[in-house]
């Protein structure tokens, strides 16, 4: 068990993660990588990318203390899909991630 005031970190499949707690912290991460660019057409994006994210769920996401959410999960596909929308990745958001790629031998 981690130490109080320590976190403990583990590397885990992302294919066992089905949804990731969501705070404020990661709203305003989220707001970072959008850099402006309107959240409607980052909605309009993600339908090109086959799993449309509504521009008020994104504002949700962006602000979720002001719409009283702010202890939710979001599910791992939308935070996938949003990352793309928003030519980004896991490992851009998350600043403790990595990705490994196993190679079969």
């Amino acid at each position: 068990m981690a130490s109080a005031g320590r976190q403990k970190k583990i590397m885990l499949d992302t294919k066992y993660v089905a949804s990731i707690y969501w705070d404020k912290e990661m709203g305003e991460r989220l707001k970072v990588l959008r850099r402006g660019r309107s959240v409607r057409g980052i909605s309009e994006k993600t339908a090109e990318l086959g799993e449309r994210i509504s521009h008020q769920y994104i504002h949700m996401l962006e602000d979720p203390e002001r719409y009283d959410n702010s202890a939710s999960t979001v599910s791992f596909s939308k935070i996938s899909v949003l990352l793309k929308a928003l030519d980004s990745n896991i490992e851009d958001f998350f600043d403790t991630a990595i990705t490994i790629v196993s190679v079969a031998s």
